[in-house]
């Protein structure tokens, strides 16, 4: 097993003409916090998703918890807290249904984890998903990540929209989790 959870090399994507990622070599090793900084439209969000295998690099490699990106199981993916920007969620579901919902995909689920993110902020589980502020989604999208305590989290850009002091919750939120 390698001493890294993120390697990439010659990492590089192109749309149609336009190179949106170039070159990228990237080591990022267990333990640590590592973050991509750029202005709109720099590539972070592809390189992100290169990463998980949900968009396949125009060329170069890129190996997540030792495997290649493009490869990962299912089991590998459990081992990924992944965190899209927007905060995504279904809307007629309530609360409680997201949680049982994403539970049902891992066969690790802490369910303490889970309750103190939504406690932390005062979620009510009878709530429907889409009647939730941007601050409640971007809590409950981050307990639905935290809960399956993965190896490995990867946010991409979880503050979006936030106002300042749900933007504080949310960082509270996860290092009181980490």
């Amino acid at each position: 097993m390698s001493e890294y959870v993120i390697e990439t090399k010659g990492l590089t994507r192109y749309f149609g003409k336009t190179c949106v990622v170039s070159e990228l070599d990237l080591k990022v090793p267990k333990g640590s916090i590592f973050g991509f900084l750029g202005r709109n439209g720099a590539g972070k969000s592809t390189t992100i998703r290169m990463l998980l295998g949900m968009v396949e690099p125009t060329r170069g490699s890129a190996h997540v918890l030792g495997k290649n990106s493009q490869e990962l199981s299912p089991q590998d993916r459990a081992r990924i807290g992944y965190l899209p920007e927007g905060h995504h969620v279904y809307g007629w579901m309530t609360v409680e249904e997201c949680g049982k919902f994403q539970a049902s995909f891992y066969p690790h689920w802490n369910h303490t984890i889970f309750d103190a993110v939504l406690s932390h902020f005062r979620l009510d589980r009878k709530n429907k998903a889409g009647n939730l502020s941007r601050g409640q989604r971007a809590g409950m999208c981050l307990a639905l990540v935290l809960a399956p305590e993965p190896e490995l989290l990867i946010l991409d850009d979880p503050a979006l929209g936030l106002d300042p002091v749900a933007r504080r919750s949310l960082i509270q939120s996860m290092l009181y989790v980490t």
